[in-house]
């Protein structure tokens, strides 16, 4: 066989190897999580968006316009969320936007992209996908939101770890059809008081 016709066959043996997208964006928020205290607020995110030298502003944009990242090649990273958005909408898309930032500097190694993130987005990517799931174990890790599901429903859980009811709605539908592989360290917001 030519060297030409094996390397497709290589291509998909290593694709089908790799574990599925949700995993690596859980992973990748749990080990962040394993080395950094988050609470209610958006302090902690914005220092984690830091360690990748982004800049986050928190400023008003268009009213459908939840937050973006822009990295230019050769320039730090530049987070920009509403303003006149809940705080709750806030820590959700600043833990998203930062998932697209792990996303494209640890999985992808990227140095040029942006991503825009609308509240009615008719394109819906990998790349989105792999933020939300991100945000989601870094906000709701998967362990202790089940938990607090259960005993609290989801009025409950949204107040419990500071995040919007369709945050926890969302997750909710995507640890049903995904669960985890493991169990998850408790430590929510609200575990410190």
């Amino acid at each position: 066989m030519s060297k030409a016709m094996s390397q497709p066959v290589h291509t998909i043996e290593k694709a089908v190897s790799q574990p599925p997208v949700y995993e690596i964006a859980r992973r990748e928020a749990q080990e962040i999580r394993a080395a950094t205290r988050i609470t209610c607020g958006l302090n902690e995110l914005i220092e984690i968006a830091e360690r990748w030298n982004a800049t986050v502003t928190v400023t008003p944009l268009e009213n459908n316009l939840s937050g973006f990242i822009i990295k230019e090649h050769g320039t730090d990273p530049r987070i920009y969320i509403n303003s006149q958005d809940t705080e709750e909408r806030q820590r959700f898309t600043l833990a998203h936007e930062i998932g697209h930032l792990v996303e494209r500097a640890e999985v992808s190694s990227d140095s040029d992209y942006s991503f825009i993130d609308y509240r009615k987005s008719e394109g819906y990517n990998l790349h989105e996908f792999f933020a939300d799931e991100f945000a989601g174990e870094l906000l709701m890790p998967a362990a202790e939101f089940i938990d607090t599901y259960q005993e609290n429903g989801a009025f409950g859980t949204a107040r419990y770890f500071n995040v919007s009811v369709p945050a926890v709605n969302r997750r909710l539908i995507r640890l049903k059809k995904n669960p985890p592989l493991q169990p998850v360290p408790a430590g929510s917001c609200a575990s410190y008081g």
